[in-house]
């Protein structure tokens, strides 16, 4: 795979499909490619996608997900988030190598933010946050 090969559709920083002034979207490549699949492997919430029902973060239980599987719904342990990030990390295509990972809680809204770095076939990413509510 070359860094220049169009590998998924840009999406913007919300979440969007990134849409040109022309109505044309536009194609994710290489380190950019590589960070939003990352990051969109660690918002799928496992059983969510219908044609791989393994595929995902064990958020919550359910068929496929036991409860002590389950990251909600338990008590909170940073380092099961810590293993399941991780997965979802290194299951990306083009992440070779995790440089920095650290969970954290804030009690006080139930909020989880990760953050992250990774090196890939493209170079290293820059640190990212990604925060479930």
């Amino acid at each position: 795979m070359l860094s220049t090969d169009p590998v998924c559709i840009l999406l913007t920083s919300d979440g969007d499909i990134s849409i040109s002034a022309t109505g044309r979207t536009s194609m994710a490549s290489g380190l950019t490619a590589a960070v939003q699949g990352a990051r969109a492997r660690m918002s799928l919430i496992r059983g969510e996608w219908f044609l791989n029902l393994g595929a995902g973060v064990p958020y919550l239980e359910r068929d496929g997900v036991k409860a002590s599987e389950a990251l909600l719904g338990q008590v909170y342990s940073p380092v099961k988030v810590r293993t399941e990030m991780r997965k979802a990390i290194l299951s990306t295509p083009g992440i070779t190598e995790i440089l920095v990972l650290t969970v954290e809680l804030d009690p006080a809204t139930r909020a989880v933010t990760v953050t992250w770095q990774a090196r890939t076939t493209f170079g290293d990413t820059e640190v990212d946050i990604l925060e479930t509510a």
